[in-house]
């Protein structure tokens, strides 16, 4: 009981780290609206496969090596950073396409592997995840659990995410949702691209 208890709190931790207001959040809102479900799902798909590596070193180095090591910890942080302004920028740069909501001509403007690689490196390069899941990690392997837990968490929070992702790119690709886009369309991606941009300046700073 303990045991499920246990992997109970880290994935609503992770839910609710999920939903606070991030970078990943706004790219995920941005791929949807911009070009179309399908991108919004390959993205999260990405995000997801960003998490499984996070989750792995976090599980084999246990807070070792960016937790010690300043220059490891600066390197990511700039990365993420440089990364989010390239996006940001790219989306303030959008041209409004004047279409409808259901034309399906966004989807051509972003393949699955460019959504997923998007979603990937965003993802690895976000300067928050590694203290996240080494900390998660590093308080669910202290308590000595069964090897079953570490096992389950691994797989269920890189899931966890894509439930997420997902269902949010599912809302922001409803007709009510594209049509509103499709109005707004410059005025959005502004806000969007200021969104990525403003997240870059607070993660180089920090």
């Amino acid at each position: 009981m303990e045991s499920l208890v246990l992997v109970g709190t880290v994935l609503a931790i992770h839910v609710f780290a999920w939903l606070t207001p991030g970078p990943m959040m706004v790219l995920i809102v941005r791929n949807s609206l911009v070009y179309s479900r399908k991108v919004g799902i390959w993205t999260a798909a990405g995000m997801a496969t960003g998490n499984i590596v996070h989750v792995t070193y976090s599980v084999l180095a246990i807070l070792f090596v960016i937790s010690t090591s300043d220059t490891a910890l600066d390197v990511i942080k700039y990365l993420g950073a440089a990364y989010l302004a390239y996006l940001g920028i790219k989306t303030l740069l959008q041209k409004s396409t004047g279409q409808d909501a259901g034309t399906e001509k966004e989807q051509t403007d972003l393949s699955p592997l460019g959504a997923f690689r998007t979603g990937f490196v965003a993802n690895l390069l976000t300067p928050a995840a590694p203290p996240f899941f080494l900390s998660i990690f590093g308080a669910v392997l202290s308590s000595n659990p069964p090897f079953w837990v570490v096992i389950l968490l691994m797989i269920a929070m890189p899931l966890n995410g894509f439930i997420m992702a997902s269902v949010l790119s599912l809302f922001f690709t409803r007709e009510s949702m594209k049509a509103v886009y499709s109005r707004y369309q410059g005025i959005v991606n502004a806000l969007l691209g200021a969104g990525l941009i403003l997240f870059a300046l607070l993660v180089a700073l920090y």
